[in-house]
């Protein structure tokens, strides 16, 4: 190769480093990025309700006995910063004569027929087990920790943009039984 060509080359290489960050690099490059439309923040109250609200119309639909719901935050991401989502996990005792594996493929089954819920997750969301959403809210149920147990875990969504790195968990049993 001349060494015109290799000089020529090399200038623009560093006339193209020095020049896309100046410009926003990728956002020129990919403007897509530049026009998605972020979700609206939900207040603490708001996370709380989606998931409560929906534990309580499972629990309720399924006609199961809780023998413990514990409501707590989770992060969104790898760092532990916001956005966070409320999260509730319940266990609940499996009728005698069933394994908790049914048990909980019944469960699903029975939400997943209630008006406004359906089978599996929300688009874009994978999880393993027996899934159930309502809109963005979805709840995963399988085995609990016993064999007369089982267990439930629902998850709000990511839309809640205040710091809830050092919000501990609450039990709510008594709140998800109706009393």
């Amino acid at each position: 190769m001349p060494m015109n060509t290799v000089r020529r080359t090399a200038a623009l290489l560093v006339l193209l480093a020095t020049a896309l960050p100046a410009t926003g690099g990728c956002s020129e490059m990919f403007p897509f990025k530049r026009d998605r439309q972020e979700p609206t923040p939900i207040s603490d109250e708001e996370s709380r309700a989606q998931v409560v609200d929906a534990a309580k119309a499972i629990t309720a639909a399924a006609g199961l006995d809780v023998t413990y719901a514990n409501y707590q935050w989770e992060w969104c991401n790898d760092q532990g910063e916001p956005p966070y989502r409320s999260r509730v996990d319940i266990a609940f005792v499996v009728p005698p004569g069933t394994t908790n594996i049914d048990a909980s493929k019944t469960v699903a089954t029975t939400v997943a027929a209630q008006p406004g819920w359906a089978a599996g997750t929300p688009p874009g969301i994978h999880t393993a087990g027996d899934a159930v959403h309502k809109g963005n809210v979805w709840a995963v149920i399988g085995p609990g920790n016993y064999p007369e147990r089982g267990g439930i875990r629902i998850f709000g969504e990511c839309r809640n943009m205040n710091d809830h790195r050092n919000s501990g968990g609450v039990e709510i049993t008594d709140e998800i039984r109706g009393g």
